[in-house]
């Protein structure tokens, strides 16, 4: 029997939901919920445009995208996920290379514009014709081994770091009150003064509070804290199997105690006490000695290319834009 598409639809959010929870390799950045987030943030600048797919076997699929408008509204761009995080389709199996040469065909034709980076969690056969494709990793531990293993994986440095902070009093909690997540954002803008042009995203308060008041169970904020003070901090986010750190910050001023080594232990050790598959440090960038940070927790790096795809009309668009802006000032 050939294989083809059957059908295609707007899922509910309901069938989000359930693609969600029954997709093994699904991460916390493949959810509803993380789409809705932005499309809050962003006042509707970016929403959530899912597309349904049901294969002639009976597959079915989700394609959890969102959309926002390009070039002041004249055109429409897909993300796969916000924020340049895993995306990627939902299926309760990994789809095999005939599988994925129809859905790719079906994503080829019908998106003009597009960013994906792809789902480290589940292999990308088919490429051609998608876009500009640029290489790209994160650091992941496998959690399936037990904590005790993992531990032993830690670099003598980080091991010693993470006794040195419990040793000089660093305490780790779980912000629970808005005042926590506020005291956190006040870490993040002392980091972004250090970071200055090395700085790779930005976010105003807005974002977090969005975050925070959505309760949901699927996000914690991991705190360190000196004398009370929070001086780190790391949200980490929860799906079915995979748990990931998407955003962190640290007070120079308290480097020296080592908090983010002790936070990082006792969030590792949880995920793997509570039965997840992955920790998840999330992608770098070029900040190599970023890279370096999370490997000495014994992190391994795991494939996350990116595709982009620009039609015809954003790149002329765009090219007209930067002329008018260097010469026709």
């Amino acid at each position: 029997m050939t294989l083809s598409i059957e059908k295609t639809w707007v899922p509910s959010a309901s069938e989000w939901d359930d693609a969600w929870r029954e997709c093994p390799y699904s991460t916390y950045f493949h959810c509803r919920e993380w789409a809705e987030i932005w499309a809050d943030y962003s006042h509707g600048k970016i929403s959530p445009d899912p597309l349904g797919v049901m294969l002639s076997d009976g597959t079915q699929i989700i394609l959890p995208f969102s959309k926002g408008k390009t070039i002041k509204g004249l055109t429409v761009r897909h993300i796969s996920s916000p924020a340049g995080t895993f995306g990627g389709w939902l299926a309760n199996i990994s789809l095999d290379e005939p599988r994925q040469a129809l859905l790719m065909q079906l994503i080829s034709k019908r998106y003009n514009d597009l960013i994906w980076r792809f789902n480290p969690y589940e292999k990308v056969f088919h490429t051609d014709g998608l876009g500009c494709l640029t290489k790209g990793e994160t650091q992941a531990i496998d959690l399936s081994v037990g904590f005790e293993e993992i531990y032993r994986g830690f670099s003598k440095g980080h091991a010693s770091a993470t006794r040195k902070a419990r040793k000089v009093g660093v305490e780790i909690s779980i912000a629970e009150t808005m005042e926590d997540w506020k005291n956190y954002f006040l870490v993040y803008e002392n980091s972004l003064n250090r970071w200055g042009e090395n700085t790779t995203s930005f976010y105003v308060w807005d974002l977090f509070e969005v975050i925070f008041r959505r309760a949901s169970p699927n996000v914690r904020l991991w705190l360190a804290k000196f004398e009370g003070i929070v001086i780190a901090g790391e949200l980490i986010f929860n799906s079915p199997s995979h748990v990931v750190c998407w955003h962190g910050a640290a007070l120079s001023s308290h480097f020296k105690l080592r908090p983010v080594n002790l936070l990082m232990y006792e969030a590792i050790k949880d995920a793997a006490e509570r039965g997840y598959r992955w920790f998840d440090f999330n992608p770098s960038g070029s900040l190599a000695g970023v890279t370096c940070f999370k490997r000495r927790f014994g992190a391994q790096a795991i494939e996350s290319n990116v595709i982009t795809k620009t039609s015809r009309l954003v790149s002329t668009a765009t090219i007209a834009i930067q002329f008018a802006r260097k010469y026709l000032k």
